[in-house]
């Protein structure tokens, strides 16, 4: 009697699969794998899908189905029957790789109702492995498919870039009509302040001309109301340069003790008229006219110069900070001078290739008026600082 040993055994070990998905153009996210068994399904598998393993019993027909919305769904088939004795050995852990992409409407994707590949046991190998007749049976169809779909993806690609290109020049666009916006704006604001200077001016200058055409109206109204008012006013009587002497003698008042005056001598008629009948033989004695000695006091010349009191003159301190900045192509001294409460800044810079270049308070200035401004001993009350950086 000739006993049959089944080929295949069902249920006795396992086969591990390590799987990893991509979606082309998009992220994991929302993307799951169905596992069917035997028609039945098993179980769905969300997360970790970049890279999962699966343990499948031998002996079972699997339908892994590759889902994500808006792209086409994909499936592979996992046909797990294997001769006993390689169970109990072990199979080799069997990797694959599922790309998924958008669906198109105007693609025909009735090859992939169907799974795009299937895997059972070889007995050549003794192992897991693709059935090649199978693959060989719808290559044709998946590579006009995916043909289709890469032409797709170029035209989508190629609109995606006109439609960067556009984005970035009309962004180009704005910011230059932003910018154009901001110069007429900036040139009409400043048109705006040069025009309220010059009102303000102007306003300020008619102000100015109405207060001194008002102070000429008040100073000619004073000058008229002077005028008439002198007009008005009767002429003082104008006293005689000397009044006329009388004819009778006038006694010469007495002068103050202290100034007595000597008598002027009597003065006599030059000659005696001859006694003549009927005449008048009395002498006849000259009017004496004295002028009074003025009681008004000369003024004396003060010949003795005032003495004006020396005002002192505040002399501010100057203060010298002095800076030296070691670098690798280029060495720069850094003075700056404090008078008061002006501060100066001078900076020598020194290149290692020889050149010397001057600064007076970030502007270019001459070696000259670099030396006249940082002469320390030249400089009043000088409170000289030094600092090596």
């Amino acid at each position: 009697m000739v006993i049959l040993c089944p080929l295949f055994t069902l249920g006795q070990g396992r086969f591990t699969v390590n799987g990893r998905m991509k979606i082309e153009g998009g992220d994991l996210s929302s993307t799951r794998v169905v596992v069917m068994k035997d028609g039945v399904k098993e179980r769905t598998i969300s997360s970790g899908l970049n890279k999962f393993t699966l343990d499948l019993e031998t002996g079972h027909t699997y339908i892994l189905s590759f889902e994500k919305d808006g792209y086409v769904s994909k499936k592979l088939s996992f046909n797990t029957n294997a001769p006993a004795e390689a169970a109990a050995n072990g199979f080799t852990p069997f990797d694959f790789a599922v790309s998924l992409f958008k669906q198109y409407d105007d693609i025909n994707l009735v090859v992939f109702n169907q799974p795009v590949g299937i895997i059972r046991y070889d007995e050549k190998t003794g192992d897991f492995d693709y059935d090649t007749d199978y693959t060989k049976s719808i290559q044709s169809q998946l590579q006009q498919v995916l043909a289709e779909v890469e032409q797709k993806q170029k035209e989508e690609g190629d609109a995606a870039k006109a439609q960067e290109a556009k984005a970035v020049e009309e962004a180009k666009a704005k910011a230059k009509a932003e910018a154009e916006a901001q110069k007429q704006a900036a040139a009409k604001a400043k048109a705006e302040a040069e025009a309220q200077k010059q009102a303000t001016a102007k306003a300020k200058a008619e102000a100015e001309a109405q207060k001194q055409a008002e102070a000429k109206a008040q100073a000619e109204a004073e000058a008229m109301r002077r005028a008439e008012a002198a007009k008005n006013t009767p002429a003082a009587p104008v006293a005689s340069e000397r009044p006329q002497a009388p004819e009778k003698a006038i006694e010469a008042p007495a002068p103050k003790p202290a100034k007595r005056a000597a008598a002027p001598p009597a003065q006599h008629a030059a000659s005696i008229s001859k006694g003549v009948e009927g005449s008048d033989v009395r002498r006849t004695a000259s009017p004496m006219i004295q002028e009074e000695a003025s009681r008004v006091q000369r003024a004396r010349m003060n010949t003795s110069e005032e003495v004006r009191p020396v005002e002192a003159v505040e002399v501010p301190e100057v203060l010298v900070d002095q800076r030296t900045i070691v670098e690798t192509k280029q060495v720069v001294s850094i003075i700056t001078v404090t008078r008061g409460s002006t501060v100066t800044e001078y900076r020598k810079v020194t290149y290692k290739w020889g050149g010397q270049y001057f600064f007076k308070n970030g502007a270019t200035c001459s070696q000259e008026m670099f030396q006249l401004g940082t002469q320390v001993d030249d400089l009043a009350g000088v409170s000289p600082r030094s600092k090596l950086d």
